[in-house]
C-alpha cells in the first residue's frame, strides 16, 4: 500500500493538513464549513452556478420532461442523461474554475468516467424489459430491487476498477470509505437535528406520495414472503444504495477530483447533486443543494465519507419511518 506522503503528493496543502487527524467533531465541522465559505465564496461563481441550478429546477418541475422521456423510451432516457450530466458538470466546472482544468488530460479522463457512470446508472432503465413477463406484484418488487442495486455494479464497480488500476497511488483510501480515526457522534447529532424537519415534511402531500420508498400496503405477498418481510429486504437494498450515492458524489467528484479542482469541487458537486434530485419532492431537491454542500465540505476536509453515509442513510430511514407512521395515523 502506498504511504501517505506518496499518495497525497498532488493534493492542495490546505486539504492535506486534515488527513488522518481526528477533527470530525461537531465544532470542527462547523468551523470547517465557515472556513470553506470564507475561502471559497465568490459572488460571481456562486451566483452563476446557483442561478443556473434554479433555472433548471424551475424548468424540470414545470415541464416534468424527465418523466416524459422515461415513459417514452428507455433508450432515449439513457441518451438524455448520457449527454445532460456530462455537459452540465463541465459547465459547472467552467463557471467555478475557468478553463484551467480542461487543459489537464488526466482530469478530463477521470472526471468523464465518474460523471458518465453516474449518468449511465441514472439513465439505465432497460432492465424493465427483462422482467415484463413477471406477474404484476413480482414485477414491481423486482424492479425496485434492481433499481436500488444496479449502482453497485455500474458505479461502485467502475470506481473500483479506476481506483485499483490507477488512483490507488493518488488517494489515501478508497474515495473516503475509511473508518480510521472516525468519530460518529457529530453525525448522530446532525440526524437528531433533522428529526423535526422530517416530521414536518411528513405532513405534506408530495412527501407522502414519494415516501416511504416501499409501500407494503400496495403489495401482495410474493415468493412466500410477508409484506413486512418484503419491506425489510427492500429497505436493506434501499439504504445500502446511499453508500453508492456518497461514493460517487462526495467520494469521486470531491475527494477524487480534489487534486485538480481543490475547494472548487464542493460547489460543482453540490450543484450536480441538486440536479440529480430532479423528480423528487421540490423541498427535498432544494435542500439537497445545501445538504450536498455541507457533506462535500466534510468529505473534502476529512478525506472521509463515512459520516456522510451515516447521515444520508439515517435521513432516508427516518423519512421512510415518518411516512409509515403518517400512513398508519391517516388510515
Amino acid at each position: 500500500m502506498p504511504n501517505v506522503s506518496e499518495n497525497t503528493r498532488n493534493w492542495p496543502s490546505k486539504i492535506k493538513a486534515h488527513l488522518f487527524q481526528d477533527k470530525n467533531t461537531m465544532k470542527q465541522i462547523w468551523l470547517d464549513l465557515k472556513t470553506h465559505l470564507r475561502e471559497d465564496f465568490s459572488w460571481k461563481s456562486y451566483s452563476l452556478i446557483i442561478g443556473l441550478v434554479v433555472l433548471l429546477t424551475a424548468l424540470s418541475y414545470s415541464t416534468n420532461i424527465e418523466a416524459e422521456i422515461y415513459n417514452n423510451s428507455s433508450s432515449n432516457y439513457f441518451v438524455f442523461y448520457s449527454i445532460f450530466y456530462p455537459i452540465l458538470f463541465y459547465v459547472f466546472v467552467f463557471l467555478k474554475s475557468g478553463i484551467t482544468p480542461f487543459k489537464n488530460k488526466t482530469f478530463m479522463i477521470l472526471s468523464f468516467i465518474y460523471v458518465y457512470c453516474l449518468a449511465a446508472n441514472t439513465g439505465f432503465i432497460g432492465y424493465k424489459s427483462w422482467i415484463e413477463d413477471l406477474p404484476l406484484y413480482e414485477r414491481f418488487y423486482v424492479r425496485n430491487i434492481i433499481a436500488n442495486s444496479k449502482g453497485l455494479f455500474i458505479i461502485m464497480g467502475t470506481m473500483a476498477l479506476v481506483y485499483f488500476a490507477y488512483e490507488r497511488k493518488n488517494l489515501p483510501n478508497f474515495y473516503g470509505l475509511s473508518f480510521k480515526n472516525h468519530n460518529f457522534k457529530p453525525y448522530l447529532w446532525l440526524l437528531l437535528l433533522m428529526v423535526p424537519l422530517i416530521a414536518g415534511a411528513a405532513t405534506q402531500a408530495d412527501f407522502l406520495k414519494a415516501y416511504p420508498a416501499f409501500k407494503p400496503w400496495k403489495y401482495e405477498s410474493i415468493y412466500g414472503l410477508s409484506t413486512n418481510q418484503m419491506a425489510w429486504i427492500f429497505e436493506g437494498f434501499y439504504l445500502f444504495d446511499f453508500i453508492r450515492v456518497e461514493a460517487i458524489f462526495r467520494g469521486a467528484l470531491v475527494i477524487g477530483l480534489a487534486r485538480f479542482l481543490g475547494k472548487d469541487s464542493v460547489l460543482i458537486m453540490a450543484a450536480l447533486y441538486c440536479v440529480f434530485h430532479f423528480g423528487k419532492p421540490l423541498g427535498e431537491t432544494i435542500s439537497s443543494l445545501f445538504g450536498g454542500y455541507l457533506l462535500g465540505v466534510i468529505a473534502l476536509r476529512q478525506i472521509n465519507i463515512i459520516g456522510g453515509c451515516i447521515v444520508h442513510m439515517g435521513i432516508a430511514g427516518l423519512m421512510n419511518l415518518a411516512a409509515h407512521i403518517a400512513h398508519m395515523l391517516n388510515s
